[in-house]
């Protein structure tokens, strides 16, 4: 196997950042390191405010750290200029988060296909935002609008958003927050699903430790830092037993 092939996608090290408040100080990630590989599909826990979407700001270099570099095949996302790192933003890295659109008048094909635009065309770009949609379970609403569509619908237009550009990474922002169980196993089953096809590696964040079971590799975010879990006794079964937290088997 080449070196380039065991090369992470996504490599986090050493990563600390702290916002400032007037004279307070609040350090939401300290000393935070994480590899992303293709095929990885990654649950990180943490509660309410625990920085799990800051992770992913600056996992996406959307926000820079204060301290250690995130990497993106090898380049420093720090080092990157504008133009390169909009591409990225573009081609590259996806992110879901249940955004609507701008528009509520916008159908949702439309919406799915509006990364795709400046690129391909009208036709050309939803021919794709179909496909997204068809591939995500919910072929059928591309003509509907935001406000006709349930919570769990919403959540999978968003990752099909994140999907039509067919990115090397996906980062996910709490994909199951206002659904119930099944809609959250529906889910959850679509994300590991798209990790299980080996092409992207998955970051997914949650608050919530049964949303983490699907998932390859579980973390905790507490405290600004990142945990692994426990290892099961025997190296059987699935634990998650973090320090503080709850404990799901």
């Amino acid at each position: 196997m080449s070196l380039a092939t065991l090369a992470p996608l996504l490599s986090i090290e050493n990563v600390s950042k702290t916002y400032y408040r007037g004279p307070h100080q609040l350090q939401v990630l300290c000393d935070v390191s994480l590899d992303v590989f293709a095929g990885d599909f990654i649950a990180i826990y943490g509660q309410r405010s625990a920085g799990k979407t800051t992770l992913l700001k600056v996992a996406a270099g959307v926000e820079l750290p204060d301290a250690g570099t995130v990497s993106f095949a090898g380049d420093d996302l720090a080092t990157l200029s504008r133009r390169r790192l909009a591409a990225l933003h573009r081609e590259e890295i996806g992110w879901v988060r249940r955004a609507g659109p701008q528009s509520q008048d916008l159908r949702m094909i439309d919406h799915v296909a509006l990364p795709l635009l400046s690129s391909l065309g009208q036709q050309g770009a939803q021919r794709k935002a179909k496909a997204a949609l068809t591939k995500v379970g919910v072929g059928g609403i591309g003509f509907e609008h935001w406000g006709s569509l349930s919570d769990a619908e919403r959540m999978a237009v968003a990752l099909a958003q994140g999907l039509v550009r067919e990115p090397r990474v996906l980062l996910v922002d709490d994909p199951t927050a206002g659904l119930d169980v099944l809609e959250r196993e529906r889910i959850i089953a679509l994300i590991r699903a798209v990790a299980d096809e080996g092409r992207l590696g998955v970051v997914m964040v949650v608050p919530e430790l049964p949303a983490m079971l699907r998932a390859r590799d579980v973390r905790s975010l507490s405290a600004g830092r990142l945990l692994a879990p426990d290892p099961p006794p025997g190296g059987h079964g699935v634990v998650v037993d973090f320090p503080g937290g709850e404990r799901s088997a």
